[in-house]
């Protein structure tokens, strides 16, 4: 099977592509790309628990506190204990976390754009779609 025409080689390409991309979006604001997920998972479910968090962003529990450990002392986020049940914690967006997660809603839409400029409106939405199901 040449490369062209495997799946596994042309989404890892893709993949790839689009994470460097992003990247470049994002080096102004000092972050990765799994650090915007996570931010931009919290402004749509602030304060909800890691292990929901965990499942939102797709993140294993490893990768979700290193991510963690590094946006609480840059002030974008704080962890509390859950008042329900003492061994979970809440995670919350701090007021600078809040703009920059503002900030990412714009920024992401605009990657987006971008990346896919290329394609039509309907070839975008296809690929979604496509996407998804996978």
């Amino acid at each position: 099977m040449q490369l062209k025409d495997c799946i596994f080689y042309l989404l890892s390409r893709s993949s790839r592509r689009g994470a460097r991309f992003y990247k470049k979006q994002l080096d102004a604001l000092g972050l990765t790309p799994v650090q915007s997920i996570v931010l931009q998972a919290l402004a749509v479910q602030d304060g909800c628990t890691t292990s929901r968090l965990g499942k939102a962003a797709e993140l294993d529990n490893a990768t979700l506190t290193g991510v963690l450990d590094r946006l609480c002392p840059a002030g974008c986020l704080e962890r509390r204990t859950s008042l329900e049940d003492r061994r979970a914690q809440r995670i919350f967006l701090t007021k600078r976390g809040r703009k920059i997660a503002d900030v990412l809603d714009s920024l992401t839409e605009d990657a987006n754009a971008k990346f896919l400029a290329e394609l039509s409106d309907q070839e975008r939405d296809d690929l979604k779609i496509l996407l998804s199901r996978l």
